[in-house]
């Protein structure tokens, strides 16, 4: 079976530890010492999950790893995908057990790969409205932003010509993307197809039929396309300057120029603060290991905790400086989601969590601020 992500290969452990090249018998009872003795000794779990996989018994001890660090997103991603391998099912549990208690963007890019392999369409746009509102805000977004639009997008466009025949010669419909879910079936690995073909999946129905069905079913009309775009241009990632053309291209096909100028102007100025903000944001986060994982301090680990803390108090310096001129809530959110997001890869610090707890107290939030300092 292949490697699930972060899983060294077998016999390897990574730097730091004794344990060389041996047979798969010492090899484990090895690394369940050195677990035994550190049970936070992350190379030692790599590598122990490694071994597991290789054995074809690695659920026992994804889950023994995952109940050590239940803040680990790149283990529980790992599991995920691993499970993927073994039925879809299987890992549909996986991730409904970590998407809310790990806040962590690759883990939920993870879970919309699946998604797009696995769910219907209509599971599929809903996974992706869930994922907005959850993750829309973080400079690192931009391919949820990307792929949900290009869905709505289509959907929008068929939606047009349903009602309208003439929609394109009129200029009404929008220039499409790429259908991520057909790209995603394209791009699937080998291993998967094969698991895909044995058991007779086909994945998500993405015929014009079912995207008609599934827009009347989600109502996604033009103000629930204008609201989409609006919240994709005050945001602040990658794709700012595609997703604004689009954004552009869309109000100007309604045939109102005066109401499209006004649109524009209103969202210009946030549009722009977020394309600044992302210049620093992804500076800042260069290099940054986002699957990080949050140990003890100890003299062994107090140097890479120390910078990891270092990278994200950097990071939240920056975001309580407010750089798009947000208002109330919407501003103790968006920084909640960044403390949160530091809190797995330095939960074991205190400071972290003291300026968390102070920063919903700023906020407001008095109950999730006790709450905080509870953890």
């Amino acid at each position: 079976a292949p490697a699930a992500p972060g899983v060294v290969q077998p016999g390897l452990v990574k730097a730091g530890t004794q344990l060389s090249v041996q047979p798969p018998a010492e090899r484990v009872k090895a690394l369940e010492a050195a677990l035994e003795a550190e049970p936070y000794d992350l190379g030692a779990w790599d590598a122990r999950l490694r071994e597991a996989i290789q054995e074809g018994k690695a659920e026992p001890v994804f889950e023994r790893a995952v109940k050590q660090l239940p803040f680990a997103a790149r283990i529980w991603a790992a599991y995920a995908e691993w499970s993927e391998m073994q039925d879809s099912a299987m890992a549909l549990g996986v991730y409904s057990r970590c998407l809310q208690q790990v806040p962590n963007m690759d883990l939920w890019l993870s879970y919309l790969n699946f998604s797009k392999r696995h769910q219907t369409l209509e599971e599929v746009l809903r996974s992706y409205g869930r994922a907005i509102d959850l993750w829309g805000s973080d400079w690192r977004a931009a391919p949820v932003w990307s792929d949900y639009l290009a869905l709505l997008k289509h959907a929008y466009n068929l939606k047009q010509k349903k009602e309208n025949p003439d929609a394109e010669l009129q200029g009404k419909l929008l220039a499409e993307d790429p259908n991520p879910i057909d790209t995603a079936k394209r791009t699937l690995k080998k291993e998967l197809q094969k698991v895909q073909e044995e058991f007779g999946r086909a994945g998500a129905d993405i015929s014009d039929s079912e995207f008609l069905r599934v827009t009347e079913i989600l109502k996604i009309d033009t103000e629930f396309v204008r609201k989409v775009f609006q919240r994709c241009a005050g945001a602040s990632h990658s794709t700012m300057d595609k997703l604004w053309l689009g954004y552009e291209q869309f109000e100007k096909s309604q045939g109102n120029p005066a109401m499209a100028a006004k649109y524009m102007s209103e969202h210009m100025p946030r549009y722009v603060r977020g394309k600044a903000a992302y210049k620093e944001l992804s500076q800042l986060g260069n290099n940054m290991d986002f699957y990080a994982v949050a140990v003890p301090i100890t003299p062994k680990t107090q140097l890479e905790q120390k910078k990891l803390f270092d990278q994200w108090r950097a990071m939240l310096r920056f975001e309580r400086t407010n750089p798009l001129q947000l208002e109330g809530e919407e501003l103790t959110a968006r920084v909640a989601l960044v403390y949160q997001q530091a809190s797995l890869a330095c939960g074991f610090a205190p400071d972290l969590w003291y300026d968390f707890s102070a920063w919903l107290d700023l906020g407001g939030k008095q109950e999730e601020a006790t709450e905080v300092l509870r953890k």
